[in-house]
């Protein structure tokens, strides 16, 4: 079950909405791009979820 849907059925658990590459600030690309290359580099075991960020 997605998180939107947790949301509307009344959870306490808020839904969490990505943030596209474009409109990260500075640092939130710097960070996003050296965990990609982490990833990458441990071919998926450092950061499993990267892509889903």
């Amino acid at each position: 079950m997605s998180n939107q849907q947790k949301a509307a059925q009344g959870s306490a658990a808020a839904a969490e909405t990505t943030v596209a590459f474009s409109k990260m600030s500075i640092g939130g690309k710097i960070a996003h791009i050296g965990k990609a290359c982490i990833f990458f580099l441990t071919f998926g075991f450092a950061f499993p979820n990267i892509f889903s960020d």
